[in-house]
């Protein structure tokens, strides 16, 4: 129903992690239409009474103020989108404005890292959980962003002499290190071993058409929500990495310089994270 949509943001180099949450919601909000008139509505009949009925009852669900005004301006590219393409003859939502006051500080980080660390173990040794999502989970705690985890290939993992490592190479230019103990290097193994059964250079990958491409991003939520209720917490990369950059400075007691380096991104980017970080996990403890 997104009309090409998915195709269209990923063509033009968004993240195939913010991808997903915006078809996730166009579909929902086509759900919320179907039920509400008891047929299809096509993008043309949707009118700004909709929008303000679905966000309303967004925030009656007890959606945060924040990730409603998130979803707020997916819904506002989505009807650039259809505008664009001569889907809808007007495009209103430059103008909407949602009748209930949102409070848009950021919101508190609900991650105990320490606590994701403690039950590494349990994850990866798990039977009850696939491997894609034990891959997941180190590399969310390493803080990889997902558009970074899905390009890795498994020609850049090298047998040092400290164990098994990897390179990744980051679209902005960029690059980090990984370095792996014992238990995720058996993870890491099996899926370079799966990679090369599969005939595909790269760690995560989905079945299309029967062959291997690239990791399909409609799958994500089937791994988190799996590793959420194993560990018992939300499982939020973007939470997890501010997370991640909070315990490198408060707990190894690392400079912004180092990691910078660790996160491979520029020294601003690690400057700003590491400000935000500190900010919302101190109001969590307060």
């Amino acid at each position: 129903m997104p009309y090409g949509y998915e195709k269209y943001r990923l063509d033009n180099g968004i993240s195939p992690n913010t991808v997903v949450h915006e078809v996730q919601l166009i579909r929902a909000l086509f759900a919320f239409l179907r039920k509400t008139y008891k047929k299809s509505v096509e993008p043309h009949e949707i009118r700004p009474s909709d929008i303000q009925q679905f966000l309303l009852e967004q925030k009656e669900a007890g959606i945060k103020d924040s990730t409603l005004n998130r979803k707020l301006i997916y819904i506002r590219r989505w009807f650039d989108y259809m505008w664009q393409i001569g889907k809808i003859p007007n495009d209103f939502m430059p103008k909407f404005k949602f009748n209930r006051k949102l409070d848009l500080k950021p919101h508190d980080i609900d991650v105990d890292y320490e606590s994701l660390l403690e039950k590494k173990p349990q994850v990866l040794k798990s039977d009850k959980l696939p491997l894609n999502a034990k891959l997941l989970y180190i590399f969310y705690l390493r803080g990889l962003r997902l558009r970074d985890m899905v390009a890795i290939d498994i020609d850049n993992f090298v047998d040092a002499q400290q164990g098994l490592q990897l390179d990744v190479e980051k679209k902005d230019g960029y690059h980090c290190t990984l370095y792996f103990d014992q238990q995720e290097a058996i993870v890491m193994e099996q899926g370079i071993e799966r990679a090369q059964m599969r005939g595909t250079s790269f760690l995560l990958s989905s079945k299309v058409k029967d062959q291997y491409t690239n990791f399909q991003m409609g799958s994500l939520s089937d791994y988190t929500e799996a590793l959420a209720e194993f560990v018992g917490m939300p499982m939020r990369s973007g939470d997890i990495r501010f997370a991640y950059v909070h315990h490198l400075y408060a707990v190894e007691h690392k400079n912004l310089e180092e990691i910078q380096e660790i996160l491979g991104v520029s020294l601003d980017s690690a400057s700003r994270m590491l400000k935000d970080s500190l900010t919302r996990m101190k109001r969590k403890a307060e």
